[in-house]
């Protein structure tokens, strides 16, 4: 049986309009407590979405990234988590603008799983009427993978638990740090949307096989492999370049798939 392609569309987090996916859909954003990287990339993600939650002192993050900022100013639906990271001015900032603070105790659930929990269900409230209930909507998450190592693991990790138990309407994980967007590709056939023009990423990119060992495909990269066998311990791709406007990666198991904003973006 033919195989149809799991197709990812990092291309749409730039502001370049003509290389934004035909039929655009919004997304979500979550920011964490983590450094957040170039702010103008930050609020022109966020301008784009359907609305921006805050997982607990990514509230701080948001607040003082914007500081001084009197043109484009982003503020959350929510602020989300068990509030211990949260600064006493930055909650009471946004408590007077009416913005929602959810106070979650869960001491067996993270910060992000929580704010993912309230977009699932908050997307329902503000998608039109009309709108498929089938629909999914990608979620953008800022600040993944900086501050400490163990955090930065979990994250990795809720890729994986999304992609075993997903939420309603909630579609792909984008993990977006200050230097990289990453994301975990399906089993069998991926296809990256990875157009030059937009100006957002280098050529640099990566097939990291964190999960289980993998055999891999691949085609618009500079060292194309075929049935190749790639595990921690043995071979990996690291440091291979994008030679086509998309890239195919065929994959035994779900491996993550990274690409390196340019400068003028992470700067």
């Amino acid at each position: 049986m033919h195989q149809e392609y799991k197709v990812w569309q990092p291309q749409r987090f730039t502001p370049h309009p003509s290389v934004k996916p035909h039929g655009f859909i919004p997304y979500v954003t979550i920011i964490l407590n983590n450094p957040l990287g170039n702010r103008q990339l930050l609020l022109d993600i966020c301008e784009d979405a359907l609305f921006t939650i805050c997982a607990d002192g990514g509230a701080n993050r948001l607040k003082d990234l914007q500081r001084g900022n009197i043109e484009k100013i982003v503020f959350p639906i929510a602020i989300c988590g068990d509030l211990d990271s949260i600064r006493p001015d930055v909650e009471e900032y946004y408590r007077s603008l009416s913005i929602k603070i959810v106070k979650d105790p869960d001491q067996y659930s993270t910060d992000l799983t929580k704010s993912l929990r309230y977009a699932s269900g908050k997307i329902g409230e503000v998608v039109e009427e009309n709108e498929d209930p089938r629909r999914l909507f990608d979620v953008a998450i800022f600040g993944s993978l900086g501050g400490r190592a163990d955090q930065a693991f979990s994250q990795l990790h809720h890729l994986y638990t999304h992609a075993q138990d997903v939420l309603p309407m909630i579609g792909d994980l984008y993990l977006i740090t200050a230097e990289s967007v990453i994301i975990l590709l399906a089993k069998g056939k991926n296809r990256i949307h990875t157009p030059a023009r937009a100006g957002l990423f280098t050529e640099n990119v990566g097939i990291i096989p964190i999960g289980r060992p993998s055999i891999i495909t691949t085609h618009g990269l500079e060292w194309d492999v075929q049935d190749w066998h790639t595990e921690f311990g043995g071979q990996m791709s690291t440091s291979n370049h994008i030679r086509a406007d998309i890239v195919d990666v065929e994959t035994s198991e779900r491996v993550l798939f990274t690409l390196e904003l340019t400068r003028k973006v992470a700067d």
